[in-house]
């Protein structure tokens, strides 16, 4: 090689840096491949200060949006939650982007200290409720495929809590599947964590996910939550023992979940029975009449036949069966009379 490169050339030089001593090929070509392993470095943590800096400004845009673009962008968004209380967007990132390019990023629930000051600015200065010990967060990607990958951390330790992972649009196949896999628990304390209703319930089978019900502006627990299990089998062992399974000293309330459909037909039957009843009242306001209806007018009881035997009469196949007219004068005798008999209510 030195014969043949031409001196002040590229070759030349490189030729004349290599050390005089013999050394490997792998040891010649560690440093470019250390030099490209620090850039790729480089950019990852200047991906994460861009994540990091992110104020949550896609909130207000995405409030202005049409239903259509929401649904879009709920496609391609993910949900984390039971995430520990101190973890960061740099550290969340870390996690998910292996399974695509991440547009945006927010945390939610979060329980802050002071809620006249606001959750932006306590959450900015780290004004956090000391009994708060998990928050969620929202990841929204550039593409669908993305979520769907995503979802396969679902169980992944962080810190000490088994965050939950799903997509935030589900199809009725996924929905139906949920609700077949899944049991209602009630009657917990509120102070219950996600990590010991997983540790009760862990004899009925392997545990999907743990979803606790908690406030919005505390994130203290509602007392109920729900339980989704990898297998149906596990809704058959939980609805078995569920006269056994306590929580913080406290007997569950196990129940199987009831179906949306259901709950979808009782709201409508409701919601007609409410506004027939807007409907009457409204009928009333207007001058309608007020009390039960009578059966017939006064004219009705003149229309009636009279008893066999009477003059006048003639029974069926004998003729009609039509009244004689009668004069305006006798015609309100008798409606007086009817009228004495029977008082209108």
């Amino acid at each position: 090689l030195y014969e043949i490169a031409t001196p002040g050339s590229g070759m030349w030089r490189w030729l004349h840096q290599l050390p005089t001593t013999p050394v490997s090929l792998e040891e010649i070509y560690a440093k470019p491949a250390a030099k490209r392993a620090k850039k790729d470095k480089k950019k990852k943590l200047e991906e994460d200060e861009k994540v990091e800096k992110d104020d949550g400004k896609e909130g207000v845009v995405y409030q202005q949006l049409s239903p259509e673009e929401k649904l879009a962008i709920d496609k391609r968004t993910l949900f984390i939650g039971n995430l520990p209380i101190g973890s960061s967007k740099k550290q969340l990132h870390r996690v998910f982007r292996e399974f695509g390019k991440i547009e945006s990023m927010r945390f939610r629930s979060v329980a802050v200290s002071d809620l006249k000051l606001g959750k932006k600015v306590c959450m900015k200065a780290n004004k956090v409720n000391e009994n708060a010990t998990n928050k969620n967060a929202y990841i929204v990607f550039v593409s669908e495929e993305c979520v769907a990958g995503a979802v396969a951390k679902n169980g992944t330790k962080i810190g000490d809590n088994c965050i939950r992972v799903d997509k935030v649009v589900k199809s009725k196949k996924e929905q139906s599947d949920d609700q077949q896999k899944s049991i209602f628990v009630g009657n917990m304390p509120f102070g219950a964590t996600e990590e010991e209703v997983r540790e009760a319930l862990a004899q009925c089978g392997e545990i999907e996910y743990v979803r606790l019900t908690r406030d919005k502006e505390t994130n203290i627990g509602k007392g109920f939550g729900y339980v989704k299990f990898v297998d149906s089998a596990g809704v058959l062992l939980a609805m078995k023992i569920k006269d056994s399974v306590k929580v913080g000293g406290r007997l569950l309330r196990i129940q199987r979940c009831k179906s949306k459909v259901t709950l979808e037909n009782k709201k409508k039957i409701s919601d007609e029975k409410k506004k027939k009843k807007e409907e009457e009242e409204e009928g009333r306001k207007k001058g309608g009449f007020r009390g039960r209806k009578s059966k017939g007018t006064d004219k009705d009881l003149f229309k009636t036949k009279p008893p066999a035997g009477k003059k006048g009469f003639k029974p069926p196949g004998k003729g009609s069966n039509k009244q004689k007219p009668i004069s305006k004068r006798k015609f309100d005798k008798k409606v007086n009379k009817a009228s004495k008999k029977n008082p209108a209510k």
